[in-house]
């Protein structure tokens, strides 16, 4: 899933930058027509704290269902190139971007414009966390520290086996739910931000604020990388680098985040025992159906056996059927189904 481009998607056109009165100008006329060509389509252009002077691009979300059920993403490519005059697009996941023109004869460089495919059930949320430039980043490291993820769909948890990512479990898609369980005044972030210096004072303003969890020598290098490129990520940097402030004492252990979860979001917590559940059974599973013994009964390996495994699994109706069958069925039985599903297959 994309996200909102900052301004840097298009190589193949020079962009410019506008002040503010050209800006709401430019947004106007973008949802204008984005609501005539997607008539009851949610349309929303993304906030920025309100003395923002200039804007690289424009960031508008536009609900998914809506966009599919009148013509789609062609639809918004031929209303980019005719009506919005745009001469580069650029794709990137859910995220079109292009350069806006008043008219086809404009000499002046383009404005960008990111049109954002939201599904409804994360439109809601998706709007606020890409609101007020990189706030939505920066609160998300205090989710992360804690175990949790807080992105564009939600307040979610990571639920992995090792390295593997085996589930990803919604906390919650109300968007002030998931702020006050992190620390943070929903009533506050729905007032907005005047400055960049309020939206870094409701940054630290979280009971769970640490600076620590911020520096980029305590980041991955996949994230040091992007965050650098951030313009307020390392203008908050400097901000908090220039203050002494509370520091939260996270523990060690992430897992005694989970009470306070499962109390805050009672169908988290059955989300994650079922999950827990689910787990252990794949685990059965694998114990009994891999390649090591699919091979040996076989004689195959490689893609052949790659090929063997794939219908096996696809000629049970259900995992459930699976596991049930491998967890009583005898040597024999095993052997006889691999067979002849090998000699179906001519492999």
């Amino acid at each position: 899933m994309g996200a909102p481009m900052g301004g840097n998607a298009l190589k193949n056109t020079q962009t410019q930058r506008l002040n503010r009165a050209d800006f709401e100008r430019v947004a106007e006329a973008v949802t204008k027509e984005l609501l005539l060509a997607f008539p009851e389509t949610p349309v929303d252009v993304i906030p920025a704290y309100r003395t923002k002077p200039s804007f690289g691009d424009l960031d508008v979300l536009i609900q998914t269902e809506g966009l599919q059920a009148n013509g789609g993403g062609e639809k918004l490519r031929q209303l980019a190139v005719e009506v919005f005059h745009a001469t580069d697009l650029f794709k990137n996941g859910n995220v079109l971007s292009f350069d806006y023109r008043a008219s086809a004869t404009q000499m002046e460089p383009g404005f960008q414009v990111d049109a954002i495919g939201m599904p409804a059930a994360e439109y809601d949320f998706a709007l606020r966390y890409f609101s007020f430039n990189d706030l939505g980043n920066l609160i998300g490291r205090t989710a992360h520290k804690a175990g949790f993820s807080f992105g564009h769909a939600g307040l979610t948890y990571p639920f992995r086996e090792g390295t593997y990512m085996f589930r990803e479990l919604v906390l919650t898609r109300d968007f002030d739910e998931a702020l006050r369980f992190l620390g943070y005044e929903p009533e506050r972030h729905r007032e907005g931000f005047e400055s960049l210096h309020d939206i870094f004072l409701y940054v630290v303003g979280s009971r769970y604020f640490s600076a620590d969890i911020f520096l980029l020598e305590n980041r991955s290098y996949k994230a040091r990388v992007r965050d650098r490129k951030r313009k307020t990520y390392t203008e908050f940097l400097d901000y908090i680098g220039a203050r002494r402030l509370p520091s939260y004492a996270y523990p060690e252990d992430k897992a005694v985040w989970l009470p306070l979860a499962f109390k805050a979001f009672p169908e988290f917590e059955k989300a994650y025992r079922q999950t827990l559940h689910d787990l252990a059974n794949q685990r059965l599973l694998k114990k009994q159906f891999n390649g090591e013994r699919m091979g040996a009964i076989s004689g195959l390996e490689g893609v052949k056996l790659g090929w063997l495994m794939k219908h096996l699994r696809e000629s049970f109706d259900s995992f459930d059927a699976m596991l049930g069958f491998f967890q009583s069925a005898t040597e024999d039985e095993v052997r006889k189904r691999v067979l002849d599903t090998q000699r179906r297959l001519e492999l």
